[in-house]
């Protein structure tokens, strides 16, 4: 009769011991966070770690990428444009497992990492953003609109005579000709879509892009390609409803 072997009957004993140990004990398991902020540690607090105005303002996608702008808050809430149209949007949040902050869409749950890289927002699902300079909606020094409109947005100096880029809103024709080569789409947010057709075939986007602000002339914009590096159109407006685009001449917002 074979004899059972000692290393085997401890093998046993010691199995039997861990099982019950790992069964008794419930109180020493860790239960998960509902708050990811709990627990940080070390000399971070919720304040630090939610504090979001760095990402503050809006973002212009680089030539290559899949979306023309991101806009965020100071309270970490984004929203992701593409042809003038909302895609996604979401919020920050620091998530102390990876010692990161991660955006988060309230399409689908899905969160991925974001993050500033020398002047330039990276998100690892978006793309590289670069800082659309003079984008924000600001208002007159006074507090207040030229034509006491409390919806009305203008630029800081009200000697420049700048109206907010949201109220171009429309479709721009060349010379004013409805059934003109060349037009203009520009959405709410500041976007645009440079077209031309040719009878008979669907209008070609040329060009897009957004709208920013110019520093020192008065009733100047500029419309920055964000399809073609280094491209921007000097826009006028002469008139409520006619703009000069760049050389391509005078463009009519017709109803």
């Amino acid at each position: 009769m074979k004899r059972k072997k000692p290393y085997l009957l401890a093998g046993l004993v010691l199995l039997l011991f861990l099982l019950c140990t790992a069964c008794g004990d419930t109180e020493g398991q860790i239960a998960p966070q509902d708050d990811p902020n709990e627990g940080l540690g070390g000399d971070l607090t919720e304040d630090t770690v939610n504090d979001f105005s760095g990402f503050e303002g809006i973002w212009l996608g680089e030539a290559n990428n899949d979306y023309d702008s991101m806009e965020i808050d100071a309270e970490g809430n984004w929203t992701l444009y593409l042809s003038g149209e909302v895609v996604d949007e979401g919020y920050l949040r620091y998530e102390p497992e990876w010692e990161a902050i991660y955006a988060y869409s309230n399409l689908d749950d899905s969160g991925s990492l974001i993050a500033m890289e020398e002047g330039q927002l990276y998100s690892a699902a978006y793309g590289y953003f670069n800082y659309g300079d003079g984008m924000e909606y600001l208002w007159y020094e006074d507090g207040g609109s030229p034509d006491g409109n409390p919806d009305s947005y203008w630029s800081w100096d009200s000697d420049l005579c700048q109206r907010n880029v949201s109220e171009f809103k429309g479709i721009w024709y060349y010379d004013g000709d409805l059934s003109s080569e060349t037009y203009i789409v520009i959405d709410g947010n500041g976007n645009w879509s440079y077209y031309q057709r040719v009878p008979g075939v669907e209008p070609a986007e040329m060009d897009c892009g957004v709208f920013t602000y110019s520093m020192d002339e008065v009733s100047t914009y500029y419309a920055d390609s964000t399809m073609y590096d280094g491209v921007s159109y000097r826009v006028f407006e002469v008139d409520e409803d006619a703009l000069v685009w760049g050389d391509e001449g005078v463009y009519y917002m017709m109803e």
